[in-house]
């Protein structure tokens, strides 16, 4: 290859991190909490990995936090420190336009009760150790659309969403999904609320 070719190779190289730099700049700084969403944050290594067992019901009748909360990056303990496993029906997939893949999780003993349950993009979830986890996990929901009420057992990070919209609740979701695995349909025993340590 001639010296200009791999100029120019390398210009288009260092042209792509800059340009991945910049959008993971504006995705942190544009996209309220976004480290947190992703496991990048200063606090990740106060999350415990280990799952609580819990259900859909249970987390959607967590006490949400005041609005004064949500300002800065730091975890909203325990909730935020928590890993929660939950098994639930998948009713609804969807991308968001920040390049998350939204999972709508209905209660299988309730399903008038429902949280939202994220997957991130992994280009976008560079330093968080579980971009395999994801990727794993958005092509497991591919290979299962489209979404017709499948018991699943979704394990993820807990996290309360700000946005206004999603209150009908309390914006407690679970982000980012870290786990995620198609349940045979006689797999109906749920599980039961995990102890009081962990949030719910």
């Amino acid at each position: 290859m001639t010296r200009w070719r791999l100029t120019l190779v390398a210009l288009l190289v260092l042209s792509g991190g800059f340009v991945l730099l910049v959008a993971g700049g504006f995705i942190d700084v544009g996209l309220m909490r976004w480290p947190v969403k992703t496991f990048r944050d200063p606090d990740r290594s106060l999350v415990r990995i280990t799952p609580v067992d819990t259900t859909v019901a249970a987390l959607t009748r967590v006490a949400r936090p005041p609005d004064s909360a949500f300002r800065g990056r730091a975890r909203m303990a325990p909730q935020e420190t928590t890993v929660y496993r939950v098994r639930a029906r998948l009713i609804r997939v969807f991308d968001g336009a920040e390049g998350d893949m939204h999972l709508v999780l209905a209660d299988p003993a309730d399903p008038s009760r429902a949280l939202i349950a994220e997957i991130p993009l992994p280009l976008f979830s560079m330093g968080s150790g579980f971009q395999s986890q994801f990727a794993a996990a958005r092509e497991s929901v591919r290979g299962h659309l489209p979404a017709r009420g499948e018991l699943v057992s979704v394990t993820g990070v807990g996290f309360f969403d700000y946005h206004r919209h999603r209150r009908r609740n309390n914006g407690l979701e679970l982000h980012p999904v870290i786990g995620l695995e198609f349940l045979p349909p006689a797999s109906r025993a749920a599980p039961v609320a995990g102890p009081a340590g962990g949030g719910v």
